[in-house]
């Protein structure tokens, strides 16, 4: 069912019971020596699945450190995207000579808290968003996937530009048939390495969460 969310080429894992609880290498866990023990089980199982997808690829991959922004710091050639909620990690990969960027989100299918939902759609979507409802039906959590969507789109412009997004700078628009969805960024970078206007990503209601999917082309 989720490969429906990852476009080809893109390798995924959901962490395995054991990767939440086993300690990684020692300079990864240098990086969360001081953390509490919630926030080292999240980084624990997403390198554990991270290494687990570099294994299976055959690409080295010896310590997945951090970036600007404590982000994943990637290998050479391959770009990728860690996400965890309640219940659930998943580490996603692809190659960079097939995209240059990739960010996946995964999040609790539960609808977002009223008085955070201006913070994160403009009134613009949520009126999007009721239009939509009328296809989805009573009870999908489309605040929550457009709050998905847009930490996919993060994930996927900062590695690119340096630049972080406030979730008022992209604008949503859903294909609910397609399982699809559109991203404008309204506010990017003033001198960006590498302009970007528009992106596409996939989305799932798997279980009780809700993923999104971000694979920018080389």
């Amino acid at each position: 069912m989720l490969d429906n969310v990852f476009p080809d080429q893109i390798f995924y894992r959901v962490a395995e019971p054991w990767m939440w609880e086993t300690p990684v290498n020692a300079a990864e866990e240098a990086l969360v020596e001081k953390a509490v023990d919630k926030r080292k089980r999240e980084f624990r199982a997403g390198r554990h699945a991270a290494h687990a997808l570099f294994r299976e690829v055959g690409a080295d991959c010896p310590a997945l450190l951090r970036g600007m922004q404590r982000e994943p710091g990637w290998p050479a050639g391959w770009t990728g995207s860690i996400s965890h909620t309640s219940g659930i990690c998943m580490a996603a990969i692809a190659s960079t000579s097939k995209y240059a960027s990739l960010g996946v989100d995964v999040e609790q299918a539960t609808p977002l808290k009223p008085d955070i939902l201006d913070m994160i759609c403009s009134k613009d979507e949520q009126v999007h968003l009721r239009d939509i409802g009328r296809l989805a039906g009573a009870g999908a959590a489309l605040d929550k996937l457009v709050f998905s969507a847009k930490e996919s789109v993060h994930k996927t412009y900062f590695p690119l530009n340096g630049h972080t997004l406030d979730f008022l700078d992209a604008r949503i628009e859903l294909d609910w048939g397609n399982k699809t969805f559109s991203a404008f960024i309204l506010n990017p970078e003033a001198k960006p390495r590498r302009p970007i206007r528009q992106l596409q990503g996939r989305f799932l209601f798997y279980g009780e969460w809700v993923v999104t999917c971000i694979a920018l082309p080389a």
